[in-house]
């Protein structure tokens, strides 16, 4: 070889491959010493050293490296036409018996590689100053380099360590080749990742390749890729073409992991296979691909693995395809009139066929698709079930005199409130079908309502229709009014949001709504079935105050203004219907004055236009159709100056913005060409069209173009775990951002550079509300998984997820269940794996929180009683007391999973049922059972105790009856008041005992501080109706019983009161209007006088009010004082009270006079009461009157009785009067 200019030390067995190198002998070929190498080091090490022009020893001098036999003798051969040849290792046996071991194979951390440069790449050198070049390589990265030059290439082979290998040979590619230029397109959504955050990645490419990168500002035209949904941009290169090569390598490599997942949308067109496509039986597509059909829309949305994504479209194409292929559409004449009787549901879930029904008015054909032979057997069933059906036609415009016009108001009525359902309540087996809208446009003559049912059920088609014409006639053409005063288009949610806040018994319908150009509101006054119907005075009142609450709308519309316009119909139609673009255009003017205005077309003639609204807007219509009169060419011109870098953007994706503009002001728009327009002018851009339209339009421009040429980019570096969290569930959150300020935010598939682009000010602030939100996230977004045995993930949720939404409340967390009940890794392991998302803490609480419920949970038993009946009672304890304490006791206040169940009264079960934690079980059913021993030893036993003394173990609220069975451990039983029979008690017998002791000896016996005799005839009045008695009891804490006389005192205090109506009761319209009537009269001397006298016997007893009015918790936990009495206290209540009853009988010969006070709005006696009774209190004490407020089911219930004195009647009838009004 004697072009060769260097040799390595390390002899050579391949080329182009990575070996262990093994030692050969070879014969060098070039002046250069070769290092004497031992056998434990020749093949890891080389030594070339510069020699002098000596002779080089021959193979013999060299000591021998191995054995002759362990390899066979291989040619050498290389350079470019090189064929590598294999040592064949021959078979070699080693045993321990030899004297001198065999030679062993060493294995080496060097490499070989060889490369092949083309001449016409190559600089044009000298050879000296190839030598110092390969030298310095060689001797700079210690490697050995050889090289053959032929006639159109140079091959080199470079051996040593293999990362010096690869270094040697770009540097030699670098220093021995030209540069070059080099082009490779990416997808423009990338750029972003390949540039990275203020061109980092970039960078890092350019310095490690040393070569010159170059990212196109602009994406090329024409490079659209639907599958991409994405442009093209170009990237070039400057370089040696090994280094351009990795670069391109580099770059190709983010590239593809950037665009290694895709979303494809695959849009159904063919509105019939709509309701069939059910992706989820395509079995074709991959299980990483992710497959989304929204029936709405008509989309399928597939997002996954490019590759795998573009095959899954391929395959739905072909499954929509086949679809298509195999359904049909057949269209069947059915009366209207039958066919609601026709249950589209049901066919869809029995054959897959959809039932259309025809929408226009006469049209019988309804369409039946599907499968063909599914079809045939839909059909087949809907005609057989139908027969099976009766159907009675109702035409209800034959009420009222025949007034149709009612009768379509009333089926509307029907429609709105759905006012029939009380019928079909009544008879769930009936079906009804009101006429639609259309048909009540064009009926003439009649209005049927359609009721049907099965053959046996005809008697109930008969009962709701006797029904429906109840409901009929029972709103008549007087129950309504109809209003035709307000414009619909101008005042419609007005009419409605005033008239929705109307009481249930009146009814409105906007014929608008279902009506075009109809501006009647019909009011309905609707009267309960509980009620008598009001008189027709008082629906007519009712309706006019209803229509009263529109005036506001009457004043506003009569304040509006009107101006009629000459313009040619079809230029009206043209530039003002509601398909045109110039209408859109004045109406956003008015709007952004806050103005109202109505366009008429047409009216009053059809050349004319009306225009209604305020004078503001009215003014901007007349300017704007003025300009329309005076301009009404569309070949109008307007020039506009922009900032050539803007008209690209202007331009938009393939013109997208450009016929945005042109679609929203109805203009041409000639932009000059690009390359025509440098960086530092500004381009005219001409718009053509309609002049009104044109202004419009050339603001807009202007405001897009001062948008974009403030655009900016802001980089926020994001780790990809906080996305979803700062994208907002579907996209929420940067949606929001992106449309508050206009901007547009990137989160990229892969990688952590989020970027902001949209003008400065707006991404500045969406930038710092993003990076906030980035600090909240980092702080609060920790993510934990625990696992959660799957048996306790109930409990850990909760009912309707009540639990586990308290835990996320409590400590401000995230809280997933990662799988299903029914995922395989579960049905294997038992676990669940719940992920808590939060602040470290919190999630840490979080984590205890939920162990603690599992430990629960774990701890969970059920124990199942078997009681008599006869003790549940004992154990629930009155008003569940005693199972209240038993929980207390056994710690279930502080359990939350816990119950006891009992079986209610009218059960036949004896069995209980006890849940929760193993100790609190354990606990309630000892404690259980002990009641149950107990019982077993009880007795019951009777006491003969008089009916009217009875209420005595009661005491108020209860405290007596409560205070004997916790002191006594007994169950005291009282016959209800309207009952007779004896009291019972139930107990242990020495407990029996010490209860009944007390119960006669304290309770029953006559004890009593003061007895007074109050005459019979005065006790009313004393008494005050029995409020006087309250009033003591509650302030003085005296309590007056009535001995004997107690039957007889309470039916004085419920005497019905006599009340003359014919002369309480407004006579004329004048005392009606002042709503309160006064009258005070004198007693008849001849009313009959109750005789005899009534004891009245006070008793000092100071309760516990708070113990009394406490909820059964309270009353638990604590059971009432007995009270130490103070003796001057109680002798100054006695005294006190004595006072005021002997002061109350010597005033009742002279009560002989009553107040009458009637008044129209019994809502208003609440006044006269006042806060807890204040007001009435203060009136009693301030008049010595007796007052009497009725209550609603009184009769009448109008009306305020009041008796005293002459001055007392006068003075309080004053004082409530005073109160209404207040």
């Amino acid at each position: 070889m004697s072009n060769a200019l260097e040799e390595s030390n390390t002899p050579a067995t391949s080329v182009d491959t990575t070996i262990d190198s093994v030692p050969e002998a070879t014969t060098p070929t070039t002046s250069q010493s070769v290092a004497p190498q031992d056998n434990e080091s020749a093949a890891d090490s080389t030594t070339v050293e510069e020699q002098k022009k000596t002779p080089l020893p021959s193979l013999k001098d060299l000591p021998s490296l191995v054995s002759k036999d362990a390899f066979t003798k291989t040619p050498v051969s290389w350079g470019p036409n090189m064929k590598p040849v294999a040592a064949t290792l021959m078979s070699q046996t080693f045993t321990s018996s030899s004297s001198t071991p065999g030679p062993r194979r060493m294995r080496s951390t060097n490499i070989q590689e060889s490369f092949t440069l083309d001449l016409q790449s190559q600089l044009s050198i000298t050879k000296p100053e190839l030598s110092r070049i390969v030298l310095s390589i060689k001797q700079s990265l210690d490697v050995s380099i050889e090289s053959t030059l032929s006639k159109n290439s140079r091959t080199f082979l470079i051996s040593g360590v293999a990362d010096n290998v690869h270094s040697a040979k770009r540097e030699l590619i670098k220093k021995l080749t030209k540069p070059i230029n080099d082009r490779i397109q990416i997808p423009t959504r990338c750029k972003a990742a390949v540039i990275g955050s203020g061109g980092k990645t970039i960078r890092e490419i350019s310095n490690k390749f040393e070569v010159k990168v170059n990212v196109g500002k602009e994406e090329i035209e024409g490079s659209y890729d639907e599958d991409l949904d994405d442009t093209a941009t170009d990237v070039s290169f400057f370089g040696d073409f090994e280094s351009v090569n990795l670069a391109k390598a580099k770059i190709m490599q983010i590239v593809k992991e950037e665009t290694k997942n895709a979303t494809i949308k695959v849009s159904v067109t063919d509105s019939l296979l709509l309701p069939f496509v059910q992706i989820n039986s395509i079995d074709s597509i991959p299980g990483t691909i992710k497959c989304q059909f929204f029936k709405d829309t008509g989309d399928i949305v597939i997002s996954g693995l490019r590759d795998d994504a573009k095959q899954a479209k391929i395959t739905i194409q072909k499954y929509l395809d086949a679809l298509a292929n195999t359904l049909t559409e057949q269209k069947v004449k059915i009366p209207t009139k039958f066919q609601f009787l026709i249950d589209a549901n049901e066919l869809k879930e029995k054959f897959n066929v959809t039932v259309t029904f025809p929408t226009a008015h006469k049209d019988d054909f309804v369409s039946f698709a599907g499968e063909e032979k599914k079809v045939k057997e839909a059909i087949s069933f809907a005609r057989a079930s139908s027969k099976a059906y009766v159907v009675d036609s109702l035409d209800i415009a034959r009420a009222h005199s025949k007034n149709i016009e009612h009768a379509k108001n009333l089926v509307l009525y029907f429609m709105k409130y759905n006012a029939l359902k009380t019928v079909l309540d009544q008879s769930p087996e009936i079906q009804i079908s009101l006429p639609s809208v259309e048909e009540l446009v064009l009926a003439e003559n009649d209005v049927n309502i359609n009721i049907s049912a099965k053959s046996e059920d005809v008697a109930k088609i008969k009962a709701a229709r006797k029904d429906i014409i109840g409901v009929v006639n029972g709103i008549t053409p007087e129950d309504t009014l109809t209003v035709t005063d307000l414009d619909y288009d101008l005042f419609h949610k007005n009419i409605k949001q005033i008239l929705s806040g109307l009481n249930e018994k009146i009814a409105f319908i906007q014929l608008g709504d279902y009506i075009k150009g109809n501006d009647s509101v019909i009011l309905m006054a609707i009267t309960s079935d509980e009620d008598f119907k009001p008189t027709s005075e008082e629906i007519k009142e009712t309706l006019q105050r209803a229509n009263g609450l529109l005036n506001p709308l009457r004043e506003k519309l009569n304040s509006m203004s009107t101006k009629v316009y000459d313009l040619d119909s079809a230029k009206q139609e043209e530039l003002l219907s509601k398909s045109s673009v110039t209408l859109p255009l004045i109406m956003e003017d008015i709007s952004n004055e806050d103005g109202n205005v109505q366009f008429k077309l047409h009216t009053p003639e059809n050349d004319k236009l009306t225009v209604r609204g305020d004078e503001k807007a009215v003014k901007l219509v007349n300017k704007a159709i003025n300009l329309i009169i005076e301009s009404p060419s569309k070949k109008s011109k307007i020039t506009v100056e922009v900032p050539s870098n803007t008209v690209s953007r202007l331009i938009g994706n393939k013109g997208s913005n450009l016929q945005n503009i042109k679609d929203k002001f109805d203009v041409n728009v000639d932009v000059p060409p690009q390359e025509s327009n440098s960086k530092d002018k500004q381009v005219e851009i001409t718009l053509t069209g309609l002049e009104y339209n044109l202004n419009h339009a050339k603001k807009f421009v202007l405001a897009e173009a001062k948008k974009w040429a403030d655009i900016v980019t802001k980089q926020l570096v994001v780790p990809a775990k906080y996305y979803r969290n700062l994208m907002g569930p579907r996209g929420s959150y940067r949606t929001r951002l992106q449309e508050k300020y206009s901007v547009f935010i990137n989160f990229p598939t892969n990688g952590d550079i989020v970027t902001v682009r949209g003008p400065s000010r707006g991404v500045k602030q969406a930038y710092e509300e993003l990076n906030s939100l980035l600090d909240f996230e980092m702080e609060n977004g920790h993510k934990a998984t625990m696992q959660v045995p799957a048996e306790h993930v109930p409990r850990v949720i909760g009912k309707n997820g009540d639990i586990i939404n308290d835990i996320r409340a409590e400590f401000g967390v995230e809280m997933d269940f990662l799988q299903k009940n029914d995922d395989e890794k579960v049905k294997e392991t038992g676990l669940m794996d719940l992920e808590i998302v939060g602040s470290r803490q919190a999630i840490k609480e979080a984590q205890a929180k939920v162990q603690q419920i599992v430990s629960e949970a774990s701890d969970y038993t059920n124990e199942v009683l078997t009681v008599d009946r006869k003790y549940h009672r004992t154990i629930v304890g009155p008003g569940g007391r005693t199972l209240r304490e038993i929980i207390s006791k056994a710690g279930g206040d502080e359990i939350r999973n816990k119950n006891v169940d009992i079986p209610n009264v009218n059960s036949e079960s004896d069995v209980i049922t006890v849940q929760g934690p193993k100790s609190f079980v354990s606990k309630v059913v000892k404690e259980i059972n002990k009641i149950v021993e107990e019982g077993e030893n009880s007795i019951t036993r009777e006491l003969d105790i008089p009916k009217e003394r009875q209420g005595a173990l009661v005491g108020p609220g209860g405290v007596v009856r409560r205070q004997l069975e916790t002191e006594f451990n007994v169950v005291v039983q009282v016959p209800n008041k309207d009952k007779t029979g004896p009291v019972t008690l139930t107990g242990l017998p020495e407990n029996i005992e010490k209860a009944e002791n007390k119960i006669i000896n304290e309770i029953l016996k006559d004890n009593f501080d003061v007895e007074l005799e109050v005459p019979a005839a005065a006790h009313e009045f004393v008494s005050e109706r029995g409020a006087l008695i309250q009033k003591l009891r509650i302030d003085e804490s005296i309590n007056i019983k009535h001995g004997n006389s107690t039957k007889r005192a309470t039916k004085l205090n419920r005497a019905k009161l006599v009340i003359p109506l014919d002369r309480v009761y407004p006579a004329t319209e004048e005392e009606k209007s002042e709503k309160v009537k006064v009258t005070i009269e004198e007693l008849s001397e001849s009313a009959k006088l109750e005789e005899g006298n009534i004891p009245w016997r006070l008793t000092y007893e100071p309760i516990d009010i708070s113990y009394i009015l406490a909820d059964d918790e309270e009353t638990e936990a604590k059971e009432p004082k007995k009270n130490t009495i103070d003796e001057a206290k109680k002798k100054q209540a006695l005294e006190t009270a004595t006072k005021i009853i002997e002061d109350r009988v010597s005033k009742a010969p002279a009560a002989k006079f009553v107040g009458y006070v009637w008044v129209s709005d019994v809502k208003r006696f609440n006044k006269i009461i006042g806060p807890g009774g204040s007001n009435i209190k203060q009136i009693r004490e301030a008049t010595g009157a007796l007052i009497n407020v009725p209550r609603k089911s009184d009769a009448p219930n109008d009306v305020v009785y009041i008796r005293g004195t002459k001055e007392g009647v006068e003075k309080a009838a004053e004082m409530v009067v005073k109160s209404l009004k207040n």
